[in-house]
């Protein structure tokens, strides 16, 4: 700490400073002929990022060893071209390649994104905790990845998860061959979620903090990442039916193949014979701490959700499931360049301009926003009486 806080005290050119280092690792007869062992490793901000990973509470030598491993580099720089992201091995890291116009971006925004982050510890701004590049020692391919939190990190199961823009055009999930599905989107969801007065609208105020930043910022084109848990009830517990995929409709159809989505924590079974998984237990698992994870909520089919203007009970008109939410915003790292104003020329005179994801920052934070709030839902039971608002209404202005 008292080493970081006097990095700190040096000017502000020191935030966008790099070093790079070579890293040699012993090999063994696990490793097969021609492995590569050497690696030029480069650092970017990395006093920055480190007062990043202390608002996440994030040992620095822990940090090294789950992301700057021999299987993490063999991974980035072999055959990490066409994999976009990979999970290290305590489940606590998402590790991610970037384009090199994406890791510009974000050192560009990396000072205020951290006065963001700190202003507000109620964040959905998945947390960066490090933009690094790694390529082979003898040469080779640079790779720039970037590491943040893992936002569904949990004991829990994740039943299925959702990557949500609020726009429609060519947001398929269906598989491509055998690419696997990271997450469902935003054709695939047809949910929304009825949660405590008081955590929808700290979600939805939130929301638009961290919008207006992104905004202010010129990005666009982001996701709201989440996770669901359903819980099992009591009567299928004893029936003992398993909870695999409860928030499909029992309706005899079934499931089409878009809904079959691969494990977001699946790894390289090649990496099992390095490592032992630390997440294998509960005891290491971590205490959930982090806004926007295991919230409470009652999912309900979006064709029986009840407007705010209806005037019947929504809990004898919907069938619903009692589940706990996992969420954040990720992929923030787009700004609205001339290629993607090119896009969004394009596809406006084939599709509707209120579809499709290149947009402008003002009209994407607004869309998203918008698609939000039908998302999350107030459960009326949670809901201030209009007499109590008056009343504290009154309370305050005599106070």
């Amino acid at each position: 700490m008292a080493l970081l806080r006097k990095q700190l005290s040096f000017s502000s050119s020191s935030f966008k400073s790099s070093r790079s280092t070579n890293i040699h690792y012993p090999l063994n007869s696990s490793h097969p002929p021609g492995t590569i062992s050497e690696f030029v490793w480069k650092d970017y901000s990395p006093v920055l990022f480190r007062n990043i990973q202390e608002l996440g509470d994030v040992n620095y030598d822990d940090y090294m060893i789950s992301v700057c491993n021999h299987e993490n580099l063999l991974e980035l720089t072999v055959r990490g071209s066409g994999k976009p992201f990979q999970v290290s091995h305590d489940d606590r890291f998402v590790i991610k390649t970037l384009r090199k116009s994406e890791a510009k971006v974000l050192l560009e925004m990396l000072p205020s994104f951290y006065d963001h982050i700190q202003k507000y510890g109620n964040s959905l701004l998945a947390k960066y905790y490090g933009l690094h590049a790694t390529r082979p020692g003898s040469g080779g391919t640079k790779i720039y990845f970037v590491v943040m939190e893992n936002l569904l990190r949990t004991e829990l199961q994740i039943h299925k998860r959702y990557d949500l823009k609020g726009s429609s055009q060519g947001r398929s999930a269906t598989k491509n061959g055998t690419q696997p599905i990271l997450a469902l989107k935003d054709p695939e969801f047809d949910f929304c979620f009825y949660l405590n007065f008081s955590i929808q609208s700290q979600i939805l105020e939130q929301i638009k903090l961290d919008c207006k930043y992104l905004e202010e910022q010129g990005i666009m084109d982001y996701s709201l990442l989440l996770g669901i848990h359903v819980e099992q009830t009591r009567r299928d517990s004893e029936k003992g039916r398993p909870c695999h995929d409860p928030l499909q409709v029992q309706n005899g159809m079934d499931r089409t193949q878009s809904e079959i989505v691969e494990p977001y924590h699946s790894r390289d079974p090649t990496f099992s014979h390095f490592f032992t998984t630390a997440s294998a237990t509960e005891a290491n698992r971590p205490n959930v701490t982090r806004f926007g994870a295991k919230i409470q909520a009652r999912a309900v089919k979006v064709r029986q959700c009840v407007p705010k203007e209806s005037n019947h009970s929504s809990s004898k008109l919907q069938d619903s499931k009692n589940v706990y939410l996992f969420l954040g915003i990720i992929d923030f790292l787009q700004d609205y360049n001339v290629m993607k104003r090119l896009e969004h020329a394009y596809k406006s005179l084939h599709y509707d301009s209120k579809t499709i994801s290149s947009v402008n920052p003002n009209f994407y934070a607004t869309r998203f926003q918008d698609f939000l709030s039908k998302v999350f839902l107030v459960e009326e039971s949670s809901s201030p009486q209009p007499e109590r608002l008056v009343i504290q209404k009154a309370t305050s202005l005599q106070s």
